[in-house]
């Protein structure tokens, strides 16, 4: 059942519920069962109508959700070769320490430290 007939199901079924409230006139009292029936119904119909509308824009709107990004945000790499400026590769005295260090700056620069 589409979103919109379940939507009509339900106002149909909240008419049907309210009807002998507004309208006594219309129901027959001779037979005591009319009231009831439209009752039982109607209240059958609005929870049949809500449960399928429920089914069918919950998904929806969970993923609508999920995919809504109230604030744009930017996440961009910032500049880091300011971190470790030339006068610490000056101390270095092995070449496997500078190997090291260098390694170190491009993972600085690329974000994956």
């Amino acid at each position: 059942m589409k979103t919109t007939y379940a939507l009509n199901f339900f106002l149909v079924g909240l008419a049907m519920s309210f009807c002998p409230a507004f309208w006594p006139n219309y129901i027959s009292v001779n037979e005591g069962c009319s009231e009831l029936w439209l009752l039982v119904m109607g209240v059958t119909q609005m929870v049949l109508g809500a449960w399928t509308m429920g089914f069918n824009e919950v998904p929806r709107l969970l993923h609508a959700l999920a995919a809504w990004e109230p604030v744009k945000l930017d996440f961009e790499l910032a500049d880091v070769r300011w971190v470790l400026p030339e006068s610490f590769y000056a101390g270095l005295n092995d070449d496997e320490d500078l190997r090291v260090a260098l390694i170190l700056q491009q993972q600085l620069r690329f974000g994956s430290v």
